[in-house]
Formats: structure tokens, sequence, C-alpha cells
């Protein structure tokens, strides 16, 4: 199992959600038994993940209808990804507090880069004047969903959705969207949280 600073990306995302004080259960969906000892080991509860849903090619949303499917009292829910090694207590607080009033909230950044586009063999500028660029300064960005968690309801999952137009977001400070999809990525977790401490 991955670990960072002694402690895998899973124990570190449930001790991090237990630290927020926000949840009366978490759960951990897998079907692998070396998860499914970690996440008791650390205090979370384990749904067995069939099979179908558990292959390299399964989506988050189809996991999450599976396991509301099985726990039918369970109408309000939230994902995290342990892959996002900067989730914060407050950024969770702060999504719950959001969630009173909205049906979904999930993680964004805001980046400031140019976007392009091909159309018809054609360069063209996504969002901005080529002719009138903006400033960094001058620009409030773009926000990008960071896939650090999602709050949501049942009636969106069952849907096959995890967001609709009555969502709200959680902007995350830009460091501490890095997500480890890469040993690169992983390195450089490291290095950052080596530095923290």
């Amino acid at each position: 199992m991955v670990e960072i600073d002694g402690l895998s990306l899973l124990s570190r995302t449930i001790l991090t959600i237990r630290n927020s004080s926000c949840f009366q259960h978490i759960w951990v969906s897998t079907d692998d038994k070396k998860i499914a000892m970690e996440a008791e080991k650390y205090g979370a509860r384990v749904h067995i993940r069939p099979p179908h849903y558990a292959r390299d090619e399964s989506s988050s949303i189809e996991a999450v209808m599976e396991f509301l499917e099985v726990h039918s009292k369970v109408q309000n829910f939230s994902l995290f990804q342990c892959t996002s090694v900067f989730l914060r207590e407050n950024y969770i607080q702060e999504a719950v507090e959001k969630f009173q009033t909205h049906d979904c909230v999930f993680a964004v950044k805001r980046i400031h880069y140019l976007r392009w586009k091909m159309v018809d063999d054609k360069i063209l500028p996504v969002g901005f004047n080529a002719e009138a660029r903006p400033r960094r300064q001058d620009w409030s960005g773009d926000l990008v969903e960071a896939g650090m968690f999602y709050f949501s309801k049942r009636k969106l999952a069952m849907k096959g959705i995890f967001q609709n137009e009555k969502c709200s977001v959680v902007e995350i400070a830009p460091e501490d969207g890095l997500e480890i999809d890469s040993y690169r990525d992983l390195t450089i977790a490291r290095s950052i949280i080596k530095d923290e401490l």
C-alpha cells in the first residue's frame, strides 16, 4: 500500500475526515482485503464492492450507485478521493455547511491558463479575445473541478450524476489540488509533506 510519511493514502483520508467531526459514519467501498483491513484499522466501516463495480474501468458514480442500492437509508453522501492527499478538515467543514442549502458541493481550484481548441484545423481561443489577452492580475481565472470530494444526494446519484445547477463549491488552495496519479505526483507530494513537518 502506498504511504506518505508512514501513513497510507487511505488512512490519511480517513483520519482527516474523522478529525473534521462532520460525519456519523465513514465507509470504504472496496473489493480488496488489504484495503478493507486498513479501513477497519482506522475506524471506517467496509462495504464489499462486487467485482463488476471494482474494475479499472468502473466509474465512481457506478460504485456510489451500487453502494446506495445496498444502503437504502442513505439519502446524502460524500465521496472522497484518497489520491487527493491535501484534503483539509476546513475544506470538509465548509462543504458540510454549504451542503445544508445546496443539492451538491464539490472541490474546485482556480487556474489562470489561456485555453485553446482545434476547430476544423484552426486553433481558436476559448473564453478570451486573442487580440486583447487578459493579464493574470486582471482576470479572475477559471474554476476547475479538483476531484478531491463530492457531496451529493441519492436523488442525483441514482440518475448517474453527482452535480446539478443547484451546487455550491469549495475553492481549495491551488497547491492543495495535487492528485496522485503517477509516481512523479507521489514524489512531489512526499516532498511537500516532508517540508510541512
